[in-house]
């Protein structure tokens, strides 16, 4: 049994819906929209999901990544989303809740979307969404981001979500495929941020009406 079970909502919504958006666990039958974002946007996803393209480079790789999620996520040991355009059911990213920790309880934030920087509203709207999501159902009471500078645009996505940086950890992160030791900029995000937001959403939504 997974050791997220007692600090989790026995019952909540897997699917997940914004203004544009849809998200939700992977499925059998993913596996082809998968592996294709993966492929054409390999460059950019260097060195930070280094790990992932070196475990999916056929289609039963893929397939078995898939899998291996939806089993991940049942076991509450990794919440990741894929992301849907509904107006044609285009996929165009991923956003995960992973590393989790009972003890906070905490869980660590990564995500990546296709043809970035164009789809940086999308990818706002998702993780909004999906920061929701950890502090709500999931009971969540910190979640934080890692980023290296060849995706420090997440971290100030991340910020323009509520995001603090916290600093930066020196030659702290090697890729999978790489010797090459990477700084690390920490972007946090606490229950009272989250509650802050909140409070500043209501105070300017009370404002116009």
């Amino acid at each position: 049994m997974s050791f997220l079970y007692n600090t989790i909502a026995e019952d909540f919504d897997e699917q997940l819906e914004t203004e544009h958006l849809l998200l939700r666990p992977y499925q059998e039958g993913d596996e082809q929209d998968f592996m294709r974002l993966l492929q054409e946007n390999m460059a950019y996803l260097k060195p930070a999901f280094s790990g992932r393209l070196a475990r999916v480079r056929m289609l039963d790789d893929a397939r078995s990544q898939v899998q291996q999620l939806r089993t991940d996520w049942e076991n509450r040991r990794i919440f990741d989303f894929g992301v849907w355009q509904k107006e044609d059911n285009h996929y165009i990213g991923d956003i995960a809740l992973k590393n989790l920790d009972r003890t906070i309880p905490k869980a660590e934030l990564g995500l990546y979307f296709a043809a970035w920087p164009a789809t940086r509203q999308l990818a706002q709207e998702a993780l909004q969404e999906v920061i929701r999501f950890a502090f709500g159902p999931l009971g969540l009471n910190k979640i934080y981001l890692r980023c290296t500078s060849a995706n420090e645009s997440y971290g100030s996505l991340a910020q323009g979500c509520g995001f603090v940086k916290e600093g930066v950890l020196r030659s702290d992160y090697r890729g999978a495929d790489s010797d090459k030791l990477l700084d690390l900029s920490y972007y946090g995000f606490t229950r009272q941020d989250f509650e802050k937001v909140q409070q500043q959403e209501k105070a300017s939504s009370t404002a116009i009406v």
